[in-house]
C-alpha cells in the first residue's frame, strides 16, 4: 500500500491564511494565544532530519509481520506490547481515518479493520475539535465510523459489533468512552445548526443557517441498542454554548468529559487532545466539579485522574496535579518561549512536549530534562519508559516513532502513519 499523507499540513495552511486566529469556545472568540508558527518550527524539524538521514518505510501504514510468531503461548502473548492507532491520522482538527490497528513496537499490524471515514463539521471561518473515532478498554480498541456505528477489535483479529448511535448528518460531532473492563459505553452527539445556504464565501459570512445548537448524551452496552441520557439544545441566537460537553476518557472512578467544550479553533489542536474543564459525569450524565480545579485548563488525565494543566491558558505555565489540585511538579517556561504537544506519562512522574524555538523535551518532577530527537513529536506513553509519537517533516506528521527514556537521543521510525491512541496490552 502507498504512503498516506498526514492531514497536519492542512492545518498549518489553514492558520497561514488567517491574519488572526481565534478559538471559540462559549459565546465568544478568543484571540489566538502567541503561538508561533508550527510551519516555521517544522522547517527547523526537517532540515535536522535531513542531517540525521531518517528513513521512513516504504509501506504507510502498519503492515503484518513476514514471519508471524504463531506458536507463541498464550502467555507470552499476554505480555506482548500492543498498541492502538488510527491511520492515516494527522491533526485532530482535520483526522478522518480509515482504519484501525492494533500495532507491536516493532510497527507490525497484530490485528487490523477498516472504517468509513466520518464528515466533520463546517463551524465557519474556523476548524472543528473533534474526539478520536478509537478508544482503549478491556484488552480491546472500540471505534466508530462515519455512520455512528461503534465495533471493537481484539488482538487476535476479532472484530465485534458493539452498538450503533444516531448520527445523521455531517454537521454532528460523535465523542464516546469505555469503561476500563469494555462493559459500558457512553457517547455525546453534538450537532452544529445547518450550514448557511448559500455557502459563506467570506470569513464575515454568516456560517450557519435556521436552527440550534444541539446535544444529546447515550448510554450503551455491547449489543444493545443506546440509551437516551440527556438532551439539551441552545438557541442560535445567544451564540455557541459554553457548557457543551464531550466525552474525553474513563478512568477508574467514572467516564470523563470536558465541560464547557470548545467547538472550534483556527490553530490546529497544537498536539491537545481535551478542550476545557474535565469532569467526572455520574450515571445520568450530569457533571461534577472539574478535576484539578477551576483553574486547570486540562491537556490530559491519567487513569486515577491525575491531570497534566496549563496553568494560564498561555502555553508558559503548566503543573501536574492530583484530582483535588494538589500540585505536584510544575513546568515554566524561560523567555518568550511556549510549550506545546504536551503529554504526562502513566506513572505521572515526567511530562513530554515540544518547545517553541527549542528541541522536544521529557522532563520529570526533579525538573531533570532529557532531550530528544529533533524530528519527534510526542503523542503519548506506552509506559513510563517509553514516549510514542510522529516523526516531524516539512509536510507534517510523518512516520509513527518511538524514543525510549534509556536512550533519549535515538528514535525508532515504526515506518507507517498513524495517531496514537492507548495500549491495548502489556507496558
Amino acid at each position: 500500500m502507498g504512503r498516506t499523507q498526514s492531514g497536519a499540513a492542512g492545518v498549518d495552511g489553514f492558520v497561514a491564511t488567517r491574519a488572526r486566529s481565534t478559538l471559540f469556545t462559549g459565546d465568544r472568540a478568543v484571540p489566538r494565544m502567541r503561538v508561533r508558527r508550527r510551519a516555521t518550527v517544522l522547517a527547523a524539524l526537517t532540515l535536522a532530519a535531513a542531517a540525521c538521514g531518517n528513513q521512513g518505510n516504504a509501506s504507510g501504514h502498519a503492515t503484518p509481520a513476514s514471519t508471524p510468531a504463531a506458536s507463541a503461548s498464550a502467555s507470552t502473548s499476554n505480555r506482548e506490547l500492543l498498541f492502538a492507532v488510527l491511520e492515516p491520522g494527522g491533526d485532530l482538527t482535520s483526522m478522518r481515518d480509515t482504519a484501525v490497528a492494533i500495532v507491536r513496537v516493532d510497527g507490525t499490524a497484530k490485528a487490523k479493520a477498516r472504517l468509513d471515514p466520518r464528515q466533520l463539521p463546517k463551524v465557519g471561518n474556523a476548524l472543528p475539535l473533534p474526539q478520536p473515532e478509537a478508544r482503549v478498554a478491556g484488552g480491546r480498541v472500540f471505534f466508530a465510523d462515519g455512520a455512528g456505528v461503534v465495533r471493537s477489535l481484539t488482538p487476535d483479529g476479532t472484530a465485534g459489533s458493539v452498538t450503533s448511535l444516531p448520527l445523521s448528518n455531517a454537521q454532528q460531532l460523535l465523542s464516546f468512552a469505555v469503561s476500563p473492563d469494555g462493559s459500558q459505553l457512553l457517547a455525546a452527539i453534538f450537532s452544529f445548526p445547518p450550514v448557511h445556504n448559500p455557502a459563506p464565501q467570506t470569513p464575515i459570512d454568516p456560517p450557519f443557517g435556521p436552527g440550534d445548537f444541539a446535544q444529546q448524551l447515550w448510554s450503551a452496552r455491547p449489543g444493545q441498542a443506546p440509551t437516551s441520557l440527556l438532551k439539551h439544545n441552545w438557541p442560535q441566537s445567544a451564540g455557541p454554548p459554553k457548557d457543551a460537553l464531550a466525552l474525553v476518557g474513563w478512568s477508574r472512578e467514572a467516564p470523563l468529559a470536558t465541560i464547557d467544550t470548545m467547538l472550534g479553533t483556527q490553530q490546529g489542536s497544537l498536539g491537545r487532545q481535551t478542550f476545557g474543564h474535565v469532569a467526572e459525569l455520574d450515571t445520568a450524565g450530569r457533571p461534577g466539579p472539574p478535576l484539578g480545579g477551576y483553574n486547570c485548563d486540562t491537556w490530559s488525565v491519567l487513569p486515577d485522574e491525575t491531570v497534566l494543566c496549563d496553568d494560564d491558558s498561555q502555553l508558559r505555565n503548566f503543573s501536574v496535579r492530583a484530582k483535588d489540585g494538589t500540585v505536584r511538579f510544575k513546568l515554566r517556561a524561560t523567555g518568550d518561549t511556549q510549550f506545546l504537544d504536551l503529554t504526562l506519562a502513566p506513572d505521572a512522574a515526567h511530562v513530554a512536549y515540544l518547545v517553541t524555538g527549542g528541541r522536544p523535551t521529557v522532563t520529570d518532577g526533579t525538573g531533570k530534562s532529557l532531550t530528544l530527537p529533533a524530528t519527534f513529536r510526542p503523542m503519548g506513553w506506552l509506559n513510563a519508559s517509553t514516549v510514542v509519537g510522529a516523526v516531524q517533516t516539512s509536510q507534517g506528521d510523518g512516520d509513527v516513532a518511538l524514543v525510549r527514556l534509556d536512550k533519549p537521543s535515538k528514535m525508532d521510525d515504526l515506518g507507517f502513519h498513524g495517531y496514537f491512541v492507548g495500549v491495548v496490552q502489556g507496558g
